[in-house]
């Protein structure tokens, strides 16, 4: 999906801690202290100690660590940015390095890349990916494993990282958090005032699924002025966002590993379920605002129509409650709900954002060391709380759901270039049964899979 220029304004508060602090220690050595003995038969030993960890002498004579991004780097006018800039200068002094940020357009960082690998100059040693694009790239041999520069065991590391980091079995992505993950706004004060129940009672009580959630969409769903047309609806949504969440949301994927390979996921039966349940929600139930553009026009419609207090409930990422500065109504968050086959809660998000080191920069081992070193890694649960008091929430349960919602996120790779985009629009516009449009679609799905993650060429590093 096409960035937002609003999205802007929350990644630069995660980047500020992403670039900014802190230690791994790798070798610890332990060594006992023994008492000398009172007497012949009594000896009492120390418990163990362990010594501090053996720092690496670095000396980058002068060499610059270079990190691009789309979004503005650290600034004296504000206490992040500060006690950023007071890190940074502290490691260019001790490691002999001058920490350079280049802000650039979205979208120019994999070009780039791309670009610096022919000429064999790296374009900059740090450099933050969305995940789709991150994916084909390291297949394509354009990053290097990082398994060998972090101590990933290290509980410093945000939780799930080993895992939305790694990509065929190595490690490559990092990043001090992982602050982005989906759930569900809705309106709080619509909900009050159609009776409807509270979804944070639902949780509680474990009552929080899709009937639950269906339920609600069909009593919030009406013509309120009497002329015979809809205008209070259940739900809005672009519907490609609201068919990935609800797959999720039912412990499935459009995409699996299989016998080693990435395939489209299109006979399981979790998946066809919930596209069942996506195409009640449109064709029988009627519940959902419609899909007019069949594109990201869609996307903008649905705030729209959110935002001024005509739908009840919105799918979204924890960074968009703050763009909703016009909607005068109160919105909370929540999780989405769980489908029947649903084993936890789902978070996932396409726009993942991770750190990766291109396979030609130099002395790759010392500058990710120093990229750990200006990690504000104390900062880290302070930041996401502030980030989710500026979501515009309507109270303290939303912001402890919406902070507890980031253990969940779960990146999802979507096959570049809108090879899935005709079966959420098929079953939603047309009616298409989800059976008739995956056939239909498996071999293009399949075909883009092979491309962006089955494909893999090797580039020499030059570490």
């Amino acid at each position: 999906m096409r960035k937002i220029k609003w999205f802007a304004m929350v990644l630069l508060t995660v980047t500020l801690v992403f670039v900014s602090a802190c230690s791994k220690g790798t070798n610890n050595g332990s060594e006992k202290a023994t008492n000398k003995p009172t007497n012949d038969t009594t000896v009492e030993t120390a418990a163990p100690t362990e010594a501090p960890p053996v720092e690496p002498v670095i000396d980058m004579n002068g060499e610059t660590l270079k990190i691009i991004h789309w979004v503005d780097g650290p600034s004296e006018d504000t206490p992040e940015g500060a006690a950023t800039l007071e890190k940074w200068r502290a490691a260019e002094k001790k490691y002999n390095v001058k920490i350079v940020w280049e802000k650039v357009p979205w979208g120019e960082n994999i070009k780039m890349v791309t670009n610096a690998a022919l000429s064999g100059e790296s374009a900059a040693d740090i450099v933050p990916l969305d995940y789709y694009f991150a994916v084909p790239a390291i297949n394509q041999g354009l990053f290097m494993p990082v398994d060998d520069f972090f101590n990933f065991d290290d509980p410093k590391w945000p939780a799930g990282l080993k895992q939305h980091g790694a990509v065929n079995g190595k490690m490559y992505g990092f990043t001090s958090n992982i602050n982005n993950a989906s759930g569900l706004y809705y309106n709080k004060t619509l909900f009050e005032r159609e009776g409807l129940p509270d979804p944070h009672d639902l949780i509680a009580q474990d009552k929080w699924t899709w009937d639950a959630f269906l339920d609600i969409a069909k009593k919030a769903t009406k013509d309120t002025n009497g002329d015979g047309v809809i205008d209070q609806w259940g739900v809005t949504n672009i519907v490609g966002n609201l068919s990935r969440i609800l797959i999720h949301s039912n412990n499935s994927s459009f995409i699996t590993l299989k016998n080693g390979k990435n395939v489209f996921n299109y006979d399981d039966p979790n998946l066809l379920e919930a596209l069942r349940f996506f195409s009640d929600l449109f064709n029988v139930h009627k519940v959902v605002a419609p899909n007019k553009n069949e594109n990201f026009e869609d996307y903008n419609e649905s705030q729209t129509l959110f935002n001024s207090g005509k739908a009840a409930m919105v799918t979204g990422e924890v960074w968009e409650g703050a763009t909703r500065t016009t909607m005068t109504d109160e919105q909370g968050f929540v999780y989405f709900p769980k489908g029947p086959k649903a084993t936890t809660w789902q978070g996932s998000i396409e726009n993942y954002v991770q750190f990766y080191i291109p396979a030609i920069v130099k002395r790759a081992k010392e500058k990710a060391y120093i990229w750990e070193q200006i990690q504000m890694w104390d900062r880290v649960e302070p930041i996401n709380r502030e980030e989710a008091e500026k979501q515009l929430l309507a109270d303290e349960s939303d912001i402890e759901v919406m902070l507890d919602s980031l253990k969940y996120a779960q990146p999802i790779f979507l096959p570049l270039g809108g090879a899935l985009s005709d079966i959420s629009y098929s079953i939603a516009n047309r009616g298409e049964s989800p059976e008739t449009v995956l056939e239909r679609n498996k071999q293009i799905a399949q075909d883009a899979i092979d491309k962006d993650l089955n494909t893999q060429t090797t580039t020499k590093t030059a570490q």
